[in-house]
This record gives structure tokens, sequence and C-alpha cells, in this order.
């Protein structure tokens, strides 16, 4: 999986994840949680546009990033689920968890 980062607004971030999200892959995302955590990055865009996979340890990290996130005062959106992965997380009832957008301009509005 490959991860691109960019702070967008100070103690905003952008990620845009390439690939898939499972098992073998989400290492990367649990450290960029801890990483974003030690510097006080609390407020994250997670793009998975170009993600064609997700499977329940991905959905499990997307949640605890979440959890992370939400502790500390902040926020994890997603944007563009792909339809496999979006009826998954309605399916789970995600999708009231999360907020889901399809575009980073409808996910900014409210930061």
């Amino acid at each position: 999986m490959q991860i691109e980062q960019q702070e967008i607004i100070i103690r905003l971030m952008h990620v845009n994840l390439k690939g898939r999200l499972d098992a073998n892959s989400v290492l990367a995302l649990k450290d960029l949680w801890r990483t974003y955590d030690e510097h006080g990055q609390h407020n994250i865009l997670l793009d998975l546009h170009q993600v064609d996979f997700i499977d329940s340890i991905g959905i499990s990290t997307l949640v605890n990033g979440l959890k992370q996130c939400r502790a500390k005062g902040g926020d994890l959106r997603l944007i563009g689920l792909q339809p496999s992965a979006r009826a998954v997380f309605e399916l789970m009832m995600l999708d009231r968890v999360f907020e889901i957008f399809e575009t980073r301009e409808e996910a900014l509005k409210g930061f």
C-alpha cells in the first residue's frame, strides 16, 4: 500500500491511500496514527478513492483511528469510498459512525 500525506490546514492532514487496506498493510497506517497522535494532529481526511479492497482488519484500523482522533477532540473523515467498501460500511452501520464524503472540498466543510 502507498501512503501520501499533505498538511492542508494547520493540524489537518489529508492522507491519500492507494492499493489494499488489509492485514498486510495496516501496520503502516497504525504507525501513521501513532505519529499524528505524537504531533497533536487529530483532524484527518482519509482519501480512499484509490483503495480497491478493505478487509475487516482494515476497517478495524479505521475505527481505531477514528476513536483516537475523537478522543483528542478531532475527527477522521473518509473520502471516496468505492461502492463495494461503501456497501460494507452501510451493512455494518459504520456510515452512521464515520462522516463519508465524495470530495475533499465537501469533507473540509466544518473544520
